[in-house]
């Protein structure tokens, strides 16, 4: 018996390799908005709101090119594709899929950067006569002379304008791409008036057959299983030979414990941002029922942001970026106390959730972080500072009006000229904002 247990387990240590080497390198998934026969594929510009741009559609084969005249008349002018996969509310889902491809030229004035919109129908608060009513997730990523873009669904943000249009609650800002029904193309959000030339050649969703967390689960089970067998014929064996069963079962306790641990780190990983440690919204809804200290009244809600943060990416590439995020969220970490929460908003965007805590201890909390961050020593030499809004939470308010509170007093500080702390309903003073330490530094 032994033998077979042995071979059992070779057997399915070379499945478990085999499955993730497919999985990494094959498995392949892929959905093509440009090829697929039942997405209507146009183009549209900013007439409807009120605009004055102009757009036109040139078809070749599957190739689309999209000449834009954009005129800068209103706030947020832009010209479009649109695939449109359903009208009825029944979209597709695409929460399984990890990235999504362009093969795109651009010409044209300015920055060349490319906005895309994944409108996502969600029953509770879509309704079909109100397109604007779905879900927008965006993010907006710069077109490179090679023209093949790929783009991670990961990084897909609920579009703030969106959540303020809609009033939506914070359990309802959550990223999500399982129904979608229709994909949107735009020009960069601060593109220079002109003519815009973008030809499309394909547009491609990327993903696997069996997703991450489905292998995993399925290796997990057959591990399981296969520890949970093993002791039960061991022990059926050893009672007929009378052998070591105290040593086995040991064994036993040691391969449930690791699979156990395997299962935790599974469930921190979807609650933590990978890149800086910090949590993410999910995390932070996680410990927000779970931790009902955290609503306790009082409670304060600093909001930080690094200012100027895309010159750092722009100047030094988003590496240099990766690493000011880490340097900063380990900044943060390092002043903010056990019971503090620090959750990473979105890009450069940092929120602190300190339970037990007033107005003025945030407040004191928020200079100290930034004092903190003059005296820190950044990647490529650089300067890095933030702006930081506080809000208090009054008796029974409920934690999403708390954060845009906050939120707004973060614009405030950016507004009265940044590196500065404005408490929710204060004027900044002018003392707080100290001179930048010397260095490179980004204005």
């Amino acid at each position: 018996m032994h033998r077979t247990m042995h071979r059992v387990i070779a057997a399915l240590a070379m499945a478990t390799i085999g499955l993730l080497v497919w999985h990494h390198y094959g498995m392949e998934r892929v959905i093509d908005l440009t090829a697929r026969p039942d997405v209507r594929r146009d183009v549209m510009d900013d007439r409807w709101m009120g605009g004055t741009s102009r757009v036109t559609l040139e078809r070749r084969g599957h190739a689309m090119t999209m000449r834009c005249q954009l005129a800068r008349t209103i706030d947020w002018p832009a010209c479009k594709y649109q695939f449109a996969i359903s009208d009825t509310g029944a979209g597709i889902d695409l929460s399984e899929f990890e990235s999504v491809t362009f093969d795109v030229s651009y010409r044209g004035p300015g920055r060349r950067s490319l906005r895309l919109m994944v409108l996502n129908y969600e029953p509770d608060m879509s309704t079909l006569d109100n397109p604007m009513s779905q879900k927008v997730n965006e993010v907006e990523f710069e077109v490179p002379a090679s023209g093949i873009v790929r783009v991670p669904l990961n990084v897909l943000h609920t579009a703030t304008w969106w959540i303020d249009y809609m009033k939506v609650p914070l359990d309802g800002t959550d990223m999500r791409i399982d129904n979608v029904t229709r994909v949107e193309l735009l020009t960069g959000a601060t593109s220079a008036g002109g003519e815009h030339v973008i030809e499309l050649r394909s547009l491609q969703f990327h993903g696997k057959w069996i997703t991450s967390d489905e292998m995993y689960m399925g290796l997990m089970a057959a591990w399981i299983l296969c520890a949970v067998s093993w002791p039960v014929l061991a022990a059926l064996q050893l009672r007929r030979e009378l052998g070591d069963s105290g040593r086995r079962l040991a064994l036993l306790g040691e391969i449930n414990a690791a699979l156990q641990l395997e299962a935790r780190e599974l469930v921190e990983q979807a609650n933590t941002d990978p890149l800086t440690g910090a949590l993410n919204r999910q995390g932070l809804r996680t410990a927000l029922m779970s931790t009902a200290s955290l609503l306790a009244s009082p409670m304060a809600v600093v909001f930080a942001d690094i200012d100027h943060f895309k010159r750092v990416n722009d100047g030094h590439g988003h590496d240099t970026g990766d690493a000011v995020l880490r340097a900063f969220a380990a900044a943060i970490h390092a002043e903010i106390r056990s019971n503090d929460r620090l959750v990473r908003w979105g890009g450069e965007e940092f929120l602190i959730v300190c339970p037990a805590t007033g107005a003025e201890q945030a407040r004191q909390l928020a200079e100290k972080l930034r004092a903190t961050l003059h005296r820190a020593a950044w990647p490529a030499g650089l300067s890095v500072t933030a702006s930081f809004g506080i809000a208090a939470r009054a008796p029974d308010e409920d934690i999403g009006a708390v954060i845009k509170r906050a939120d707004e007093a973060l614009y405030a500080a950016k507004a009265a000229g940044r590196d500065c702390v404005v408490v929710d309903g204060a004027t900044p003073a002018p003392e707080a904002w100290a001179p930048q330490p010397s260095g490179r530094h980004y204005d």
